[in-house]
Parts: structure tokens; C-alpha cells; sequence
């Protein structure tokens, strides 16, 4: 179950914090014989948006675990996830001399999913596609 303050990430590449949860019940009649009620849930994220449930693919309350691999964490692309000392989680990046190459939640800044990296990428023509 998802909760306040869980970070989300959704289908289309969003990653944000669950601000507040809206559940509702509406009564549906199935026949003239009985009543349901079902239940409606609205999850609304840090930036404002609204998220439907079925458009949330992860969550978690360490940040750390939705970030994918082709993700670009501190401006480095990931290119590997794994538990260090069996225990806690480490990315691997394309790091250079001023950015480490390996990453743990806490150096975490800034994050930029490959959905959202593909979906505003410009390709010049001529070069390789994004």
C-alpha cells in the first residue's frame, strides 16, 4: 500500500513524493437487490499532479530504489544497481575526476529518468538518435 511521503515513479518517467492520498467511496447498485460501494483513490504528488494508481510502476520510501538503469543520476547515466555489502544500495555511474562514479542515496541531487530523457531529447540531424 502506498502511503504519504513515499517516493513514486510513474509510467511516463515522473519521479516525486506522495503529498496526499483522497479516498472515496461511491455506491454503485448492481441490481434492485443490493448495494456496493467502491472505493476511488487519488494520489497527489509534491508537484501538484494528480496520479492515477494504475500509472504508478514503483514506490518506495528510499529514492534510491526507482532509479533504473539509462537513468541519469547528478548528470551521469547509471550503469549499474547493487547492494553493497549486501545491504546498501550503491549506483554506478559514467562518472568523471569531479563526480563520483559511485553513487549512495545520500550524494543523491538531482535525478532525470530516460523516459523524460527520450521524450525531450533533439537529435541533430545526421548524428546518432537519442
Amino acid at each position: 500500500m502506498i502511503e504519504v511521503g513515499e517516493y513514486v515513479r510513474t509510467k511516463n518517467g515522473i519521479i516525486d513524493r506522495i503529498k496526499t492520498i483522497n479516498r472515496y467511496g461511491t455506491v454503485t447498485k448492481y441490481d434492485d437487490k443490493e448495494d456496493k460501494i467502491s472505493i476511488a483513490i487519488n494520489y497527489y504528488i509534491n508537484s501538484g499532479l494528480e496520479v492515477n494508481k494504475d500509472d504508478i510502476v514503483k514506490h518506495s520510501k528510499n529514492i534510491i530504489d526507482l532509479i533504473e538503469l539509462g537513468d541519469y543520476v547528478n548528470g551521469n547515466e547509471v550503469l549499474d544497481k547493487y547492494l553493497f555489502n549486501g545491504e546498501k544500495p550503491v549506483l554506478e555511474t559514467t562518472g568523471d575526476e569531479t563526480n563520483a562514479k559511485c553513487v549512495c542515496e545520500g550524494d543523491i541531487r538531482t535525478i532525470l529518468t530516460k523516459e523524460l530523457y527520450k521524450a525531450n531529447c533533439y537529435t541533430v540531424e545526421g548524428k546518432e538518435k537519442c
